[in-house]
């Protein structure tokens, strides 16, 4: 006769879960909702019904954030008592427990890059404990554009419909800012979804400055004349398909490059969705042709040879002052796009390096 009970866990009087269906959609400057449920299977502690009885009838609950080996107390809460860590006020709550303490959902608020990692749910009860985890991952990611031709050649019109062709959004003021909280920046004027013109700096230097003289943060120019001159940022957030490297002995011009991604049933590969791709996972030390021209590589792994000391979307320009696509007959990689939004999302590997997406889960 098999034992009622398999795990250890099971024995306890007091469980820990975090239901993971249906899918929790976690989206650059959205909301997200975390479940933590709790289960009495005895019965539950009891305690008188005034003071400090009351607080120890209910149970203890703390939420961390674990990220690269990093653990991060977000709040600890017992009964109505909520103390939220500083990275977190005003970010953090749990909006249905001091009205049910079986449920000690975690609601965070503004979500940022930086927010992707695993959630744990810990509740102790008397001599009763339990937790639970999830891992979340914050889709969404937020990039600088501009043509090949010049800096600053967007009116606004012109800077959405840039974003449309390449796979991408113009980006809101609520993405920028929770992708400068992530760490972004990019010293280039360029409009965004209110028709204002904003850039977002970590280190202030010279012509850098903007309106924070001197400090971190957005820069912002306000809401600017939609015939003025700027670049743009874009938002990009779901790869509907798979993104693959193809290479050559001789590699490929952009004709050529374009040529091969159709011999496989696919097209070249927007910037809008390599960088969706790298925003999953898609590390290749290998610029590539894309569909506007532009030659780009993701890296996710900063190595010294593979564009420097920082993650990103490496772009080949010919100039300086980062203008100047490749011509088109140079010879590069090609970063290919097979749509694949019938198929279940995950990373797959295909010839040298690939990522894949599917509508609104990565």
């Amino acid at each position: 006769m098999s034992p009622l009970f398999s795990h250890p866990e099971d024995l306890k009087a007091l469980q820990v879960s975090i239901p993971r269906q249906p899918a929790l959609d976690a989206v650059l400057a959205g909301d997200i909702t975390i479940p933590c449920l709790i289960t009495y299977l005895g019965p539950q502690p009891t305690a008188g019904t005034g003071g400090r009885r009351a607080v120890l009838g209910t149970p203890r609950v703390k939420w961390t954030f674990i990220s690269e080996g990093r653990e991060v107390e977000i709040l600890v809460a017992r009964g109505d008592r909520v103390k939220v860590s500083e990275d977190y006020r005003l970010r953090a709550s749990l909006p249905i427990f001091h009205q049910r303490y079986t449920n000690a959902s975690l609601l965070l608020t503004e979500l940022r890059p930086n927010d992707s990692g695993i959630y744990r749910c810990d509740v102790q009860h008397g001599i009763e404990d339990g937790h639970d985890i999830l891992h979340v991952k914050v889709k969404g990611v937020v990039f600088h554009y501009r043509e090949g031709s010049m800096r600053y050649a967007y009116t606004f019109a012109e800077a959405q419909e840039a974003c449309a062709r390449i796979g991408a959004s113009i980006a809101t003021p609520e993405q920028l800012y929770a992708a400068y909280l992530g760490g972004y920046e990019q010293c280039d004027a360029g409009w965004i979804a209110d028709q204002t013109v904003r850039y977002p700096i970590q280190t202030p230097r010279e012509a850098c400055y903007g309106d924070m003289n001197g400090f971190p943060g957005v820069r912002n120019y306000g809401v600017v004349d939609p015939e003025d001159m700027y670049d743009v940022y874009c938002y990009a957030e779901d790869l509907p398909g798979e993104i693959f490297l193809e290479t050559a002995p001789a590699r490929f011009t952009l004709e050529e490059a374009a040529q091969r991604c159709r011999a496989l049933g696919a097209e070249l590969a927007s910037p809008g969705q390599l960088y969706a791709a790298w925003n999953a996972g898609l590390d290749a030390c290998s610029p590539g042709w894309l569909a506007d021209g532009s030659v780009r590589y993701p890296i996710v792994t900063p190595r010294e040879r593979c564009g420097g000391a920082l993650p990103g979307v490496k772009t080949i320009f010919l100039f300086r002052n980062q203008t100047g696509f490749p011509d088109a007959q140079s010879r590069y990689d090609a970063y290919c796009f097979r749509d694949l939004s019938l198929r279940s999302s995950c990373l797959i590997p295909h010839r040298r390096v690939s990522a894949q997406g599917h509508g609104g889960s990565q």
